[in-house]
């Protein structure tokens, strides 16, 4: 369970989808860790 981010952008990535604040190229990746960690909580 993700409980709080340090990166505004790996946040609003998290909560809307946008990938505004991250890198485009890095969203699939971070996208298969964020739906990782949440289940696994």
């Amino acid at each position: 369970m993700v409980k709080s981010f340090i990166h505004k952008g790996l946040e609003k990535f998290y909560r809307t989808g946008s990938k505004a604040g991250i890198q485009a190229k890095h969203s699939d990746k971070l996208r298969r860790i964020l739906i990782h960690s949440k289940v696994k909580s």
